[in-house]
């Protein structure tokens, strides 16, 4: 069996770990340095309102990058163990990543809004679209 599924999910494991980093740095540095908060805070359930809105945003992308993937890496295991890995599947993967690259990116530090829709949707809805193609087109193949 293709193990090349794989190789997206791993890259989706360093976006999450990277988002991860950069949030423990910009928490530390807007809380701890910056506020003059007590170490308590740094990782409580919710940010004091003081936080800064480029620690809000990695925040709160780093809770998508542990909520709608999930759908991804089921996907993604399914094929492999069904051995149905293919070119197509792979570059769907990779497409996925892309768009959930572009998507922090653009969440955690620019996260403009075009009326009421936040732009990072634009990158957001394809990356979705591609699950949910790869799921029907698993579907069809099993």
């Amino acid at each position: 069996m293709s193990t090349e599924i794989f190789l997206p999910m791993f890259y989706m494991l360093i976006l999450t770990s990277a988002v991860f980093l950069f949030n423990t740095i910009i928490r530390f540095k807007d809380v701890l340095i910056d506020k003059g908060h007590r170490g308590s805070e740094l990782y409580g359930l919710s940010l004091p309102s003081s936080a800064s809105n480029i620690t809000k945003q990695g925040d709160r992308n780093l809770v998508n990058l542990f909520e709608f993937p999930i759908f991804f890496y089921i996907i993604c295991v399914l094929i492999y163990v069904t051995g149905k890995v293919d070119d197509y599947f792979v570059l769907l993967a990779y497409w996925f990543l892309g768009f959930r690259v572009l998507h922090s990116f653009y969440h955690i530090f620019i996260n403009g809004f075009l009326g009421a829709l936040p732009i990072r949707a634009l990158f957001f809805v394809p990356s979705w679209a591609v699950v949910v193609w790869m799921w029907f087109r698993f579907i069809q193949m099993i």
